[in-house]
């Protein structure tokens, strides 16, 4: 038998939309079905991938410089640290490194981590140009422990990491196999700024293309998990899965005042096999 991928880590990088909070209930819903390989294709921070800890994983995001960064940190944490210590969390330092373009990919990787734990939320947001153009967000956090890189890098050790389109990714997938897609949350006609942006990353289109896709792995026998918002338009295109309402705050805001209630669901493609003693409740659509 193959020992496990160790986990024994948080994820390292911030992103807006992550799972951290919720990454132990998916985990424990996931593993209970994981006989084959696992299969995340909007992997931002890689908070479930690292609590599911599994033996096998194809692991992918369309943003590049994000699939760059890991797999440089897998290979040179250290120096990725080294690197990312030649700079200070503060205004000035921040806009000068935003403006900068390095040339080797230790440099690259230091700064993408450095402007996503400097910058405002985790956002990675990029103008026409690609700029990445988010504001200081003026935390006064230390960057990075080596430690934690260190275990970042190993629990990716013997991990597949593609810069690929979603449907790509999935299409690999088979039976036995376990597929968790968390993409942007967009849903028609929704009119929240966050929304609007995440729909210049994911239109409501992809979201169908998502859906077809997710149900053509169902059909080849793995067990498929998608994020979203518990919206009905969202529902609508995943009728006869079974769901898992959350309810949370929003923590996309400067306040914490100003964060407002947010539900969200879980779609699973077959029952999920939920502990006894989950708080959560899983129905058929």
């Amino acid at each position: 038998m193959k020992p496990k991928l160790p986990l024994a880590c948080d994820p390292l990088l911030k992103w807006p939309g992550g799972k951290r909070w919720l990454a132990q209930f998916l985990s424990q819903a996931l593993k209970r079905h994981l006989t084959g390989c696992y299969f995340e294709p909007f992997l931002g921070g890689a908070a479930v991938f690292l609590q599911l800890a599994p033996q096998s994983a194809i692991l992918s995001d369309s943003n590049s410089e994000l699939i760059e960064f890991l797999v440089t940190l897998r290979s040179k944490p250290e120096e990725v640290v080294r690197a990312l210590w030649n700079w200070s969390n503060t205004e000035e330092c921040y806009y000068r490194v935003r403006r900068s373009k390095p040339r080797t990919s230790i440099w690259r990787a230091a700064r993408f981590l450095y402007l996503n734990k400097s910058c405002w939320g985790g956002i990675y947001r990029t103008n026409k140009k690609g700029q990445f153009n988010v504001p200081f967000g003026n935390s006064g956090r230390r960057l990075c422990h080596v430690a934690d890189a260190r275990a970042m890098a190993e629990s990716l050790k013997r991990v597949s990491l593609l810069a690929e389109d979603f449907e790509t990714v999935i299409d690999l997938s088979k039976a036995g196999d376990v597929v968790y897609a968390d993409p942007p949350y967009t849903a028609k006609g929704e009119n929240n700024g966050f929304i609007r942006y995440n729909e210049r990353l994911f239109s409501w289109s992809d979201q169908v293309r998502l859906t077809a896709t997710c149900k053509r792995a169902r059909k080849r026998g793995a067990f498929v998990a998608v994020s979203g918002l518990c919206h009905p338009e969202i529902k609508a295109l995943y009728n006869g899965w079974w769901c898992v309402q959350i309810t949370r705050p929003s923590l996309v805001s400067r306040t914490p005042d100003a964060r407002k209630q947010v539900s969200e669901i879980v779609l699973f493609s077959h029952r999920p096999k939920l502990s006894d003693n989950s708080k959560h409740h899983a129905y058929k659509i």
